[in-house]
């Protein structure tokens, strides 16, 4: 059975290490531009295929995937005047794999049906180095069975974790990102107490990560010397964790906390 095509949009940061995985392991992948030439020139020598719209993608792609921004980025590759879904076929299908709400997924899914497409919403945790080496986990929302259709090309770029639903990957992912910018927002504050009473930060590191409050965040998070306001990707996924709760009427105060903390003072 031949290998399906990747139709890949959001060459940034991540996206960009994670194509030249799926173009290493033998995958046709076709891509067009979002923000810059640079990522797509430096691919080329992998041998990816340069189209000129999200359309023209679309209507190559068997697996569709895209890694932009936000919400808004993907709802313009995806259904823009030049979007990728007027023209995918039927059969194809659509993976979410930026950071975005769980209900805009869901509402994309139903979309999509009528011209028998799937989506999978499959946000990715892992850091760059993560996708440079190909142990990313995938959160995946979605049929399992579609989810199995993309395994092959899952399995290049990490653990692929089915979480539910479709939307439940991004529930997921969202509550991971609460959880890891929360503990952040904490260890830098209790640096600063530590560092007050005249502890050498670095010599508190060290001891916090042989001992029981060292976390993922302690070990890999860069940690400042002083606290630092959020720059926009802790706003984002911080207020879309609040926008899901505000939703099901749950009480979030940690979270509101983690991010008023990060703020810059009036």
């Amino acid at each position: 059975m031949p290998r399906p095509t990747i139709g890949f949009i959001g060459l940034g940061a991540m996206g960009e290490p994670m194509a030249a995985r799926l173009l290493d392991a033998g995958f046709r992948v076709v891509s067009s531009i979002n923000r810059s030439r640079d990522a797509i020139e430096r691919l080329a020598a992998k041998g990816i295929e340069e189209l000129g719209t999200p359309r023209e993608v679309g209507e190559h792609a068997d697996i569709l995937m895209t890694i932009v921004w936000d919400e808004e980025q993907t709802d313009r590759v995806l259904c823009g005047e030049d979007g990728a879904l007027s023209t995918l076929r039927e059969g194809a299908i659509v993976v979410v794999m930026s950071t975005m709400s769980p209900v805009y997924c869901q509402a994309l899914a139903r979309e999509v049906a009528s011209q028998r497409v799937d989506v999978i919403d499959c946000p990715v945790s892992g850091l760059v180095a993560g996708a440079r080496e190909g142990t990313l986990t995938l959160m995946a929302g979605g049929d399992a069975a579609t989810i199995d259709r993309c395994r092959e090309a899952f399995d290049v770029l990490g653990t692929t974790m089915h979480c539910g639903g479709v939307g439940a990957g991004q529930a997921m992912k969202i509550g991971n990102n609460a959880i890891a910018l929360g503990t952040w927002a904490l260890v830098q504050e209790v640096r600063e107490v530590v560092g007050a009473y005249g502890m050498e930060l670095d010599r508190f590191m060290e001891i916090l990560n042989v001992s029981t409050g060292r976390s993922f965040v302690s070990k890999n998070f860069p940690m400042p010397r002083r606290r630092v306001t959020w720059p926009a990707m802790p706003v984002k996924d911080l207020s879309l964790c609040l926008d899901v709760a505000r939703e099901f009427d749950v009480e979030a105060p940690l979270v509101r906390a983690s991010l008023d903390s990060g703020q810059p003072e009036a």
